[in-house]
């Protein structure tokens, strides 16, 4: 029960991790903007791959290849930076006690608390790029290219080490008892308990796209063999969708079941629950930003055409919106319905309608 009201708070709120919520679904109950309209951007020395998290007042945090998470203002203005001695790759969470974590390349995790003051930091062997996932506990969990998945404490503890036999870029999901799935690049998808126990494994290619749950239990996600997964919670096949490129994108998941994500063959695909495919986008870049759905089922998402798109639920193109890169970085929605999100320009944009 009590990660159900933890999952129910995450929904109402802004954006707290990666994909929304501890569950990866990519979607919330805010409205995205209807224009393409530039309400700023804000300058960093270095591409942004990282994803923007949004904490209830409107403070946005993003992090840099300049090795800098920065607190913007929802006008675009600075509130405060961190420098974290090394580039950032992996997106930052806001735990249940307001603190903000953030981990470096150089496989350092902070605790920083919304003022920008450090709390704890801890160094662990091993670059990250996965983004932490905050449990009901408050433990968050993370990968690290030296092959393991951690629970780390709120107070800074490294509870347990998980092995697998290669990297760890996928970010975690967590259902609503607890369970953390993940992948691996050693071509599994995992299953483990909160103690940090394996449950099941399943084979089905290397995997650096992050899973996302549904609300009946079925865990997807994206591999490198071009197919997208839908399994249930017993580690069974559901269905498989083929697509012609690896998946790094992770999926979002709509109020009514249809899941969508972005595939290296430049294509966003909308599929039914039942893995039939709804419909598809075609952009002129790779696609491994990850997409958000609003209020609405508007979906956003960035390609490496240096462009981010919006649309409608039938999958016709509502506008775009260019910048000077590849737009890696999955975008977020703001409270008043701005959609933020960074390019490999070095710049992190919000895109909204004038009210």
């Amino acid at each position: 029960m009590k990660a159900y009201v933890i999952y129910a708070q995450e929904l109402s709120a802004s954006w707290t991790g990666f994909r929304h919520d501890s569950q990866n679904t990519g979607r919330s109950t805010l409205l995205g903007p209807k224009t393409n309209n530039l309400k700023w951007k804000f300058p960093t020395r270095d591409s942004i791959d990282s994803s923007p998290v949004i904490r209830r007042d409107g403070t946005i945090y993003v992090g840099s290849h300049d090795g800098k998470l920065y607190a913007i203002k929802p006008d675009g203005a600075i509130k405060w930076f961190y420098d974290t001695g090394g580039k950032i790759y992996s997106t930052p969470a806001i735990g249940l006690d307001d603190v903000i974590y953030v981990c470096g390349w150089n496989g350092k995790i902070f605790a920083l608390d919304f003022n920008g003051k450090l709390k704890w930091k801890i160094q662990i062997k091993g670059r990250i790029s996965s983004s932490p996932a905050i449990a009901a506990n408050g433990n968050i969990y993370l990968g690290s290219d030296n092959y393991k998945l951690y629970a780390i404490s709120p107070k800074g503890i490294i509870l347990w080490a998980f092995a697998t036999r290669k990297y760890v870029d996928s970010s975690p999901a967590i259902n609503e008892e607890g369970t953390i799935y993940f992948g691996s690049n050693d071509g599994y998808i995992y299953a483990i308990n909160q103690e940090g126990k394996l449950k099941w494994r399943k084979r089905k290619g290397k995997i650096t796209s992050s899973p996302a749950i549904g609300s009946d239990g079925t865990i997807y996600f994206g591999s490198n063999d071009g197919n997208f997964y839908a399994l249930n919670p017993d580690s069974t096949l559901k269905w498989y969708f083929q697509t012609r490129k690896w998946i790094d994108s992770s999926p979002a998941i709509g109020k009514d079941g249809s899941i969508y994500f972005g595939s290296n063959d430049s294509k966003l695909y909308a599929l039914n629950t039942d893995g039939i495919l709804k419909w598809t986008f075609k952009t002129s870049g790779v696609i491994t930003s990850s997409p958000a759905i609003d209020s609405d089922g508007n979906v956003y998402f960035g390609s490496w055409d240096k462009k981010i798109y919006a649309l409608n639920p039938d999958g016709m193109l509502k506008w775009s919106f260019t910048t000077g890169g590849a737009i890696k970085s999955s975008p977020a929605i703001g409270s008043d319905g701005t959609i933020y999100f960074g390019s490999s320009d070095g710049n992190f944009y919000a895109v909204g309608d004038n009210k």
